[in-house]
C-alpha cells in the first residue's frame, strides 16, 4: 500500500507505529466535544510518541479555525483527552510552507508627510511591504495614528494603529483592516510578547495573535524593527462571536471608569469591583451595558461561591485556568491592575478567556525604570499567587476573581493537574519556535554603505543602532529571558506542587445567610507612628470558631471582607488580602481619603494603623467593622469584628 495514502485508524488501545515512517508528514484527524481536529507534525521517528502514556501531549489545531491552537494529553480519565479516529502519513505537506520568522520590510507614507502626533485622530497613508519572497503585498491605502498608553506617552519610539480602506492580508495572517505595530520599547530582546502569544496559542488561549516582524520606514526616515500583531476586536478572520449576540470585555483600569469616566463602555463589577470596559458591541446602550454587567454579576457569585459546577456552566474553565497558568509564568503583574484581560462569550456559550495580549510589564519589570523601561529578570522567584492562591501569599494583591476557585477542591486537582501535563513542554517547545524570531532579528543580510561598499548587519543590529539605549544589548537580554524563563519554571513546578488542597465539600451554592454574633477590640493608635504600627489585632481561632457554632474552621470555607458603616460589603482598599482603608464615618475609601486602615494576608492577625495627614489625635475614636462570612454546608455564617481606633500622641 501507498504509504502516502495509508490510514491507520487508531484508539486508546491501539499502540504500534512503526519507526520506518521516519521523516514523513503525520496528519492526525481527531474527534472532541464537538469539533474536529488537524495535526500536521514531521517526525524523525514515532518511537517517542506512545498513544496510551499518560504524559503524551500533542498541539492540535482546530480545523474550522486553524488559528485555534490547544495541547491535548492523550490519556483516558483526562479532562483534556480525545479519541484519534485515523491517522495519514504523506511524504510532504500539501501547501507551501512560509518563513513567517523572517524580518521583512514595511514602508509607510503618509498623505503630505503628515506626522503623526495623535493617538485620536488618523491621517492618510500609503502602506507597502516587502515579503522576501514569502508573502506577497500590493501598496495598500489606509490610515494611521498612535496607540498605546505609557508606551505612547513617555518613550520615543512609538506603536502605531493602521487602518486599510479595504480587508487585506498581511504577511499570511488573514483579511482585515485593522493593524497594529508593536514597538516593543520597554523590551530590548523584542521577544516577550512573542514568546506570550507563542505560548498562549500553544496552552490554547483562543484567538491570540499570531507573530510578524517588520522594520519600519516612515516618510522615507527607518524607525525602527516593529512587531506587527492583529487588532482586538471581533471579526470573522479575529475574535470569531456572533455578532448579534456575542460579547467582547476586557478587564482593564486604563478602559475602566476610572481612566475612561466619559466612555460610556464601561463599569465596575457588581461583586469583585474590577474595572470592566465592553469591546463588543461597538456602540453599546445603557440597557446593554446594564444586562452585561448584571450576566457577569452571575459568573462572578458563582465564582466567590467556588461552586465548581455553577462556574462551569458559565464559563470555559480551561482557558481560565491557561490564563492563570501563564500570568504567573510570565509574572505578568498588571493582572493586579487588571490590565489587558480580555475574554468573550459567543451566542449561548460560555464565558472563555483570550486573546492573550501585552506581556512587556511582565518578567520580573523594574517599576522603578519605568520612563527608561528596559531593567527585567531581577528575580525568578516572586510570584503572583504565592504558594496559597486561596490566600494569595504572593507579591501583589490580585482580584480575588482569579484567585477564589482555588478554594475548591475540584478545581486545585484540575488546575494542578494540568500544569503537570504541560509542564515538560511549556519553555522548551515554546522556546524553541520563539528562538527562530531571534535568529530572524540576528539574520546577517548585505547592505550598501555610504561610500559605495557593502556590509553585512541585520536588523536587531539596525535596531540597536537606531535606538540607542546604553548598558543594555539584544543578545545579552535575549539570553537573560531564556535563562529566567528556565529557572523561573523549575522553580514554579515545585511551588505549584506545593498547592494545598482543600478539603471536600462546603464549597456548593449559599441557600442561607446566619449572624452569629459579633467580637469586639480596641487598639491604641500612635499618630506619629501613623502607617506602621508596632502591634496586630489578634483572633482567637477557638472564640471565633464558638460563635459560628463549628468544631474546626477550615480556612478555604472563609471570607474576611471589610464593611461600610450601613452593614453593605466594602472594597477592599488596602494592599493585603483583606482590609480596606476606612474614612472617618467608618465607610471602606482610598488610600486618600482614609483615616485608619486594616490590611492582612493572614485571616487572625492583622496589621493596621492611621494615615497621619488625614487624622489626628483630637479627631476622637474610629470605629470600623470587619467581617467573617464562613460557608458551613450552604449556610453563610457571618461573625462581625468591631474594631475601635483610640488615636493618641
Amino acid at each position: 500500500m501507498n504509504r502516502s495514502l495509508f490510514t491507520l485508524l487508531l484508539l486508546f488501545s491501539t499502540i504500534g507505529i512503526s519507526s520506518s515512517w521516519a521523516q514523513d508528514w503525520m496528519h492526525v484527524h481527531v474527534n472532541y466535544d464537538g469539533y474536529e481536529w488537524a495535526f500536521p507534525y514531521s517526525l524523525p521517528d514515532f518511537s517517542h510518541f506512545d498513544f496510551d502514556a499518560d504524559s503524551t501531549t500533542f498541539q492540535m489545531h482546530r480545523s474550522d479555525n486553524p488559528r485555534y491552537v490547544i495541547p491535548f494529553a492523550l490519556e483516558k480519565n483526562s479532562n483534556y483527552s480525545a479519541s484519534i479516529d485515523s491517522i495519514t502519513f504523506s511524504d510532504s505537506l500539501t501547501t507551501k510552507t512560509h518563513d513567517k520568522c523572517k524580518v521583512f520590510a514595511m514602508y509607510i507614507t503618509t498623505e503630505d508627510g503628515v506626522e503623526i502626533t495623535s493617538k485620536e485622530d488618523y491621517v492618510r497613508c500609503y502602506v507597502s511591504i516587502d515579503g522576501r519572497g514569502e508573502y506577497q503585498f500590493n501598496s495598500r491605502p489606509g490610515k494611521i495614528r498612535g496607540r498605546g498608553n505609557s508606551t505612547w506617552l513617555w518613550y520615543d519610539k512609538k506603536p502605531y494603529r493602521i487602518k486599510f480602506d479595504t480587508s487585506s492580508k498581511v504577511l499570511g495572517i488573514e483579511k482585515n483592516r485593522d493593524w497594529v505595530l508593536l514597538a516593543n520599547y520597554r523590551d530590548m530582546t523584542d521577544m516577550m510578547n512573542v514568546f506570550g502569544s507563542i505560548t498562549a496559542t500553544w496552552m490554547g488561549i483562543p484567538f491570540t495573535t499570531p507573530v510578524r516582524f517588520a522594520e519600519v520606514f516612515l516618510n522615507g526616515e527607518y524607525i525602527g524593527v516593529y512587531q506587527i500583531a492583529e487588532q482586538v476586536e471581533v471579526a470573522g478572520n479575529r475574535v470569531d462571536i456572533d455578532t448579534d449576540e456575542g460579547v467582547l470585555l476586557t478587564l482593564d483600569v486604563d478602559d475602566g471608569p476610572a481612566e475612561s469616566p466619559n466612555s460610556g463602555d464601561n463599569f465596575y463589577t457588581s461583586v469583585y469591583n474590577m474595572p470592566m470596559a465592553v469591546k463588543y458591541p461597538k456602540d453599546v446602550t445603557s440597557a446593554q451595558l446594564k444586562q452585561i454587567k448584571a450576566d457577569f454579576a452571575e459568573l462572578e457569585n458563582a465564582i466567590k461561591s467556588k461552586n465548581y459546577a455553577l462556574v462551569d456552566s458559565l464559563m470555559d474553565i480551561p482557558s481560565y485556568i491557561a490564563m492563570d497558568q501563564l500570568q504567573e509564568y510570565l509574572y505578568n503583574v498588571e493582572l493586579a491592575a487588571p490590565r489587558s484581560i480580555y475574554l468573550y462569550r459567543d451566542k449561548g456559550g460560555k464565558y472563555t478567556f483570550g486573546p492573550a495580549w501585552d506581556w512587556d510589564a511582565g518578567f520580573d519589570f523594574d517599576w522603578s525604570d519605568m520612563y527608561t523601561g528596559h531593567t527585567f529578570f531581577t528575580s525568578y522567584t516572586e510570584t503572583l499567587f504565592g504558594s496559597d492562591p486561596y490566600r494569595q501569599n504572593g507579591n501583589y494583591r490580585i482580584p480575588k476573581f482569579f484567585t477564589d476557585m482555588f478554594g475548591n477542591a475540584q478545581f486545585m486537582r484540575q488546575y494542578k493537574e494540568r500544569w503537570d501535563q504541560i509542564k515538560d513542554s511549556l519553555f522548551i517547545r515554546n522556546w524553541a519556535e520563539t528562538q527562530q524570531y531571534v535568529d530572524g532579528l540576528n539574520e546577517l543580510q548585505t547592505k550598501r554603505t555610504d561610500g559605495g561598499g557593502t556590509a553585512y548587519t541585520s536588523p536587531q543590529v539596525r535596531e540597536e543602532a537606531r535606538w540607542k539605549i546604553r548598558r543594555f544589548s539584544a543578545a545579552t537580554e535575549t539570553q537573560k529571558l531564556r535563562n529566567w524563563l528556565q529557572n523561573r519554571l523549575a522553580y514554579l513546578n515545585e511551588i505549584v506542587a506545593s498547592y494545598p488542597v482543600p478539603e471536600e465539600g462546603g464549597d456548593g451554592e449559599i441557600t442561607g445567610t446566619k449572624m452569629m454574633g459579633t467580637m469586639e477590640k480596641t487598639v491604641n493608635v500612635e499618630f506619629w507612628s501613623g502607617y506602621s504600627q508596632s502591634g496586630n489585632i489578634q483572633i482567637d481561632k477557638n472564640e471565633l470558631a464558638a460563635l459560628l457554632d463549628v468544631e474546626n474552621i477550615n480556612d478555604y470555607r472563609m471570607e474576611l471582607v471589610p464593611l461600610n458603616s450601613d452593614g453593605s460589603e466594602g472594597n477592599n482598599t488596602a494592599a493585603g488580602t483583606y482590609g480596606a482603608w476606612f474614612d472617618e464615618n467608618g465607610d471602606t475609601n482610598s488610600w486618600g481619603n482614609g483615616h485608619v486602615y486594616i490590611e492582612s494576608n493572614n485571616l487572625y492577625r492583622w496589621n493596621y494603623g492611621c494615615h497621619p495627614n488625614n487624622c489626628s489625635p483630637w479627631d476622637g475614636n474610629h470605629t470600623v467593622t470587619m467581617q467573617y462570612q464562613y460557608n458551613d454546608s450552604g449556610t453563610l455564617k457571618l461573625v462581625n469584628i468591631v474594631v475601635t481606633f483610640h488615636i493618641q500622641w
